[in-house]
């Protein structure tokens, strides 16, 4: 598994958990994590309460990354960043 990146949550969630696993878990494609990660946020929904990755990812990861984590802005990856993951 890649090592963890602190700045970064999501990249903590998706180090901790796999990409694979995480996106299973919230019942979303690779993709979709991948471009939540490239954005730097999460999906808009999950600011209008369509959604609830956040609370899902911070149960799967024990606590490990919060929820008030994720909704905060964090850095964009960029893709080859991504790619060497």
């Amino acid at each position: 598994m890649a090592s963890m990146d602190i700045s970064h949550p999501l990249r903590t969630a998706i180090g901790q958990l796999g990409l694979t696993r995480l996106a299973r878990e919230l019942e979303v494609t690779h993709q979709a994590v991948r471009k939540w990660e490239k954005a730097g946020r999460m999906p808009r929904t999950e600011w209008t309460g369509e959604t609830n990755y956040a609370r899902r990812i911070q149960k799967l990861t024990g606590g490990a990354v919060s929820r008030a984590q994720l909704l905060k802005p964090w850095p964009a990856v960029p893709e080859e960043a991504r790619d060497a993951a």
